[in-house]
């Protein structure tokens, strides 16, 4: 590696020492992070192909693997190291929901971590956060990937996790690939019909989430639940 890329190296360095995250674009976090994984190379192009790719960090650490390989520079170990940022990245929301609870007049938490964990995927997920008295997280499911209706939402399945989980209240959540975050008329019978099921046993859906990498829609919010 040539002097003057290794001088531009530590100056990324000595950059974060002084000023934190906060004083780096987002070019240049994934610059630093590459470093580690590309010890011989300036990483400075890659990550700038990387952001322009897939539009910011949260979307390169979410891309899945071969999408990464495909930019120059980026072999199977550089991207493997990315997608471990981003499997970190995603369990540290999940703590911090477990640590923090998640109080629906505040949900940044619970949105960060849908965002990272199905917000990028290429496929439709339908995922289920089942929380106790005290709207603490208890656990999550993800309990049916494809295209969402009534009919492939199977109310014994969501009952039994209930039951498993002693959930007093539960939230659902999918992800639109298309990037529109409009709920079909499908998502919506969906949730009316899941409403009155829960109602039975005296369990709160408390709100149900389109989330895609962009942004989110609330039922709640919008007066759907």
């Amino acid at each position: 590696m040539e002097k003057s890329c290794e001088g531009h190296r530590e100056r990324l360095r000595k950059k974060y020492l002084q000023g934190g995250y906060l004083a780096f674009h987002e070019y240049e976090i994934l610059e630093l992070f590459l470093t580690y994984a590309i010890p011989r190379r300036d990483t400075k192009p890659i990550a700038k192909d990387l952001i322009e790719k897939f539009g910011d960090l949260d979307g390169v650490v979410s891309a899945p693997l071969t999408k990464l390989c495909d930019i120059s520079g980026i072999k199977e170990g550089s991207a493997i190291f990315l997608k471990l940022l981003g499997d970190v990245a995603k369990n540290l929301y999940k703590g911090e929901m477990k640590k923090e609870g998640i109080q629906l007049k505040d949900k940044n938490s619970l949105i960060r971590y849908l965002r990272s964990d199905i917000g990028f995927s290429s496929r439709e997920e339908f995922k289920v956060v089942f929380l106790n008295n005290y709207n603490m997280l208890v656990g999550t499911e993800t309990l049916f990937v494809g295209t969402i209706d009534k009919s492939a939402i199977y109310p014994r399945e969501i009952l039994e996790k209930v039951l498993q989980y002693k959930a007093k209240g539960i939230i659902f959540a999918h992800n639109h690939p298309s990037g529109n975050l409009r709920p079909s008329k499908q998502d919506i019978q969906m949730t009316e019909h899941m409403q009155e099921v829960l109602e039975l046993i005296d369990v709160k859906l408390l709100e149900h989430i389109i989330i895609t990498k962009d942004g989110y829609f609330s039922f709640l919010e919008e007066g759907l639940i």
